[in-house]
């Protein structure tokens, strides 16, 4: 190839919309060794904390995506491959990036480099969680408040927003959501004991040892009103997701903020409910977070200070 060619060829990766890299295949590592500015700006990241390094740092710790041992297993033998994954940005924001990788081989036939070409998917998922919206409507309201003031968790507007954006996608990928609805136990007689003070205090205190239960940047945990908060986990089956349930049951425990007029425990306990299901179209994210409030009701009638 003469330099002209060279200088051509780059000047139209260059000029694309999409997100192009090319990763070295021989190195086990995958390292990148070369970006265009398309992908620049949909990360954020400056093109010296790209190359030499890993795609892995786009999923910020968020590993538990069963779609990225389809897109290693391509990767192994050669394949072209379309996936879609959870990313994260250099500011930490979530963005579904849809990736079709290709291998690219020398003139021997060796496979030499992987190009991928990345697209930013969210703006299709967040349509495809309204199928109901045409062109002709309104604009969709601005996006619901992100923080609640008193625990500095999400809100429940912003957590049912990011749940359809999670539901569409599961839809395309075929995985479950867990949805945990969770009560803090006898709250309205802690209030009358210690007063409300007290009690907002010990509201910050148990839903930031919740939030700390379910810590990959895909679970999402809010507020709803006083005491009570739900929360949703992308890609954790049933099993998995009750011994969440009972390890945020065990660790409120182990605070152990006294409670001395409960009946339940001298100590705050919680009560949890978990429900689980694979998006599709017989449900809707509305019903799961329902489902999840009728476990919760269960873990009650059950005693309480327990998951169920």
């Amino acid at each position: 190839m003469t330099n002209l060619d060279a200088d051509l060829y780059r000047r139209l990766l260059e000029s694309s919309q999409e997100g192009v890299v090319l990763v070295d295949a021989q190195d086990p590592q995958h390292p990148v060794v070369y970006v265009n500015a398309a992908f620049l700006a949909l990360t954020g990241y400056p093109r010296d904390e790209l190359l030499g390094r890993n795609l892995r740092l786009l999923q910020a710790g968020d590993h538990d995506q069963d779609v990225r041992q389809r897109l290693r297993d391509c990767l192994s033998k050669g394949e072209s491959c379309h996936v879609l994954l959870r990313n994260y940005r250099k500011d930490g924001t979530l963005f579904w990036n849809e990736i079709s990788v290709r291998p690219l081989r020398d003139a021997g036939g060796k496979i030499s480099y992987f190009a991928g070409f990345h697209r930013d998917a969210s703006e299709r998922l967040r349509r495809a969680a309204q199928p109901g919206r045409d062109a002709g409507a309104a604009p969709p309201p601005p996006p619901a408040p992100r923080e609640d003031r008193l625990t500095g968790l999400c809100t429940f507007a912003y957590l049912e927003e990011s749940l359809k954006r999670a539901w569409a996608a599961a839809q395309i990928e075929r995985h479950g959501i867990a949805v945990f609805s969770i009560d803090i136990d006898a709250l309205e007689l802690y209030n009358t004991t210690f007063g409300r003070a007290a009690g907002d205090s010990t509201i910050r205190r148990v839903a930031h040892c919740i939030a700390g239960c379910l810590r990959r940047a895909s679970d999402v945990t809010a507020r709803v009103d006083g005491g009570s908060l739900i929360a949703f986990a992308p890609g954790v089956p049933e099993e998995q997701a009750l011994r969440i349930a009972q390890t945020i049951a065990e660790r409120v425990r182990e605070l152990r903020i006294h409670h001395p007029r409960s009946s339940i425990l001298r100590y705050v306990s919680v009560s949890v409910g978990v429900a689980v299901a694979i998006p599709d179209g017989a449900l809707e994210p509305a019903g799961l977070l329902q489902k999840a409030r009728q476990r919760l009701q269960v873990a009650k009638e059950s005693g309480r200070n327990c998951a169920a």
